[in-house]
């Protein structure tokens, strides 16, 4: 018996990762039952978070699995395990980025703003989630947005 082979990223979303293996040979399920899951780990605020799911329908031609709930822009480590009556086998591990996402609100307390005949100077700090590289701050009437890459986030000012 040999593991789950040729493990590849299919898809990558800011909070799912969907990954493909190499479909099990009759070597690997005849007779037996047998049971696939998916191990992730990642780290955020300094605190690892360790996960565990079943992977159901694999026998298809190109069987793969979604993990959901992830968090943005953070490298999260997967393996795959398959457990028959022979054993447990593991495939090599990958290490993945979730994609950006639209920060997280700014801190209300944060904002300071001074206001001159022509023109208003506004400061904050950034979003305490920044979900990625915040790289511009748009300002349009009354709003402020950031943008990670494509993702913008709307901040309003009355």
């Amino acid at each position: 018996m040999h593991g789950p082979r040729n493990i590849e990223v299919v898809k990558i979303k800011s909070r799912q990762i969907t990954i493909r293996w190499e479909p099990f040979g009759y070597n690997v399920t005849r007779c037996h039952s047998f049971n696939l899951t998916a191990q992730y780990r990642y780290a955020v605020g300094g605190q690892e978070h360790v996960g565990e799911e079943v992977c159901q329908d694999t026998g298809h031609i190109q069987p793969q699995y979604t993990l959901h709930g992830l968090p943005p822009y953070t490298n999260v480590s997967v393996k795959l395990v398959l457990m028959n009556s022979e054993g447990r086998k593991e495939s090599d591990e990958l290490v993945i980025q979730t994609d950006e996402d639209v920060p997280g609100a700014i801190p209300i307390d944060s904002v300071q703003g001074s206001t001159f005949e022509e023109k208003i100077y506004l400061q904050w700090k950034e979003p305490t989630e920044t979900f990625g590289i915040i790289t511009l701050y748009e300002k349009v009437p009354l709003l402020i947005i950031a943008y990670i890459g494509t993702y913008g986030l709307m901040i309003s000012f009355t």
